[in-house]
């Protein structure tokens, strides 16, 4: 069998949908991919083996029976373990919900079954996609495919791990502050942040709701592009086929003033920010500085308005039920108790004001490219617990506004570790960021590349 880890997502639906394999040798094979490499990864928390070579037979029978189906038939996915998917454990990696099984799917899920996707199992997540890297929990960390020592992201970090390591072939992920990007920078993959309300977040454990995003992670933009069709429920579009890839026409803004980073941004983030940029100008485009605030203008409310609504979320059930929660989670939960109304007013105001600058400025560009961390992944018991509050996140501005970001690998670091940036585009511009990331992605020197140790 060829190795179908390796396939695009496109490729292999086509292949189970031509009945060249059936769907159960695909679902065989990656539960074996599973059972082999899991055991160190620890990307899922549980896998579904009965539930996924079931829904892969009812996928055969109607391809035998000539009935059409979904553009995903056949590929198989990782959920992340705070959204609801029909009798399987809904964790969220935290003591506090260890017996919970959802009757129903998220709608978001059942799209994605509709399109013929098959659910392999529950993704593992920092506690109730907030608690962190943390050892006391009833699961261990995700580790990073690339190095098993390494932070992988988070909190998506089983979905950035799932994918990365060749477990599936694209997984559901969350986002309140970076946590669908965050793990895809992290493990050399593509994550996709929609626009806010765009990708139903409904059968999702809510973490700060007005910042809360659903969306899809996976090896190559167009992966991530298929997925993301479904999720939204609207219609894949593909990059118009050309002998010559060019960026000619397109306008892509920066900061002038580096977002005000200064050397907080690593060199190896900074050195694949400026070779994306060059890539992008050798290639016909225009690169425009815009007039932006420092990062930290955007990080400041959008760390008080998460703060207070996770507070406000979960604040009274932490107190109440201390010991079920683990120290990292309940030690973040609570800090946001400390906020007042007039902060959280003054963060809502600064964030209309920022949506609207920010919004002025992508009417002049295809879109704005950011740094999509600040550094790649360092050690994965090093994590400090309030790191995000610490440093200016580059990826809270677009929770914050709530305009579309995707995040793509470009360069890599000393260390091998992978290096990565995002494009922020306007709303409803999320096919255009498919389109750009899709150039980055043919015309990048250094090209797709996946951890040898489980790709080699």
């Amino acid at each position: 069998m060829n190795r179908l880890e390796c396939l695009p997502v496109a490729d292999l639906a086509a292949t189970v949908s031509r009945r060249d394999i059936s769907a159960v040798e695909v679902t065989s094979y990656f539960l074996d991919r599973i059972a082999r490499f899991d055991g160190e990864l620890s990307g899922y928390v549980h896998v579904a083996e009965e539930a996924a070579l079931a829904q892969a037979r009812g996928l055969d029978e109607s391809l035998s029976a000539g009935e059409a189906v979904g553009p995903l038939a056949g590929v198989p996915i990782s959920v992340k373990d705070i959204v609801e998917v029909a009798s399987m454990p809904n964790t969220g990696a935290s003591h506090s919900r260890l017996g919970r099984r959802p009757t129903q799917d998220a709608p978001v899920v059942r799209k994605l079954v509709e399109a013929g996707a098959i659910i392999l199992g529950k993704a593992n997540c920092h506690e109730l996609a907030f608690g962190g890297p943390s050892f006391d929990l009833p699961f261990p960390p995700a580790r990073n495919p690339w190095n098993l020592e390494m932070f992988p992201g988070g909190s998506s970090s089983g979905s950035g791990v799932t994918v990365a390591g060749g477990l599936c072939m694209g997984s559901v992920a969350t986002d309140t502050a970076g946590s669908i990007r965050l793990p895809a920078t992290m493990c050399g993959m593509v994550g996709f942040k929609p626009g806010f309300g765009v990708v139903s977040v409904e059968g999702v454990d809510t973490l700060a709701r007005s910042m809360d995003h659903c969306g899809p992670i996976g090896a190559r933009v167009e992966d991530c592009r298929a997925l993301y069709a479904a999720m939204s429920g609207t219609r894949a579009k593909r990059p118009a086929s050309v002998e010559a890839p060019s960026f000619a026409g397109m306008r892509l803004g920066v900061s002038s003033c580096g977002w005000g980073l200064g050397e907080k941004l690593r060199p190896e983030m900074a050195a694949a920010l400026q070779g994306a940029l060059a890539l992008f100008a050798d290639h016909g485009g225009t690169v425009v500085e815009l007039d932006l605030p420092p990062l930290e203008t955007f990080h400041a409310p959008g760390a008080v308005v998460m703060m207070a609504e996770i507070a406000a979320q979960y604040g009274d059930e932490v107190r109440g039920n201390f010991s079920a929660f683990g120290e990292m989670f309940r030690g973040r939960a609570l800090a946001g108790e400390c906020l007042g109304a007039a902060d959280l007013a003054a963060a809502q105001k600064m964030r209309a004001v920022l949506r609207q600058r920010l919004d002025s400025s992508l009417g002049t560009v295809d879109a704005i490219l950011m740094p999509g961390a600040l550094a790649s992944a360092g050690p994965l018991r090093t994590v400090d617990k309030f790191y995000f509050l610490e440093e200016p996140i580059p990826n809270i501005l677009a929770n914050l506004t709530g305009h579309p970001a995707l995040a793509f690998p470009f360069g890599k670091a000393g260390n091998g570790m992978p290096s990565g940036l995002q494009i922020v585009g306007a709303a409803g511009t999320e096919d255009r960021l498919f389109d750009i990331a899709a150039m980055f992605e043919r015309l990048d020197p250094d090209p797709l590349k996946l951890p040898p140790r489980y790709f080699g």
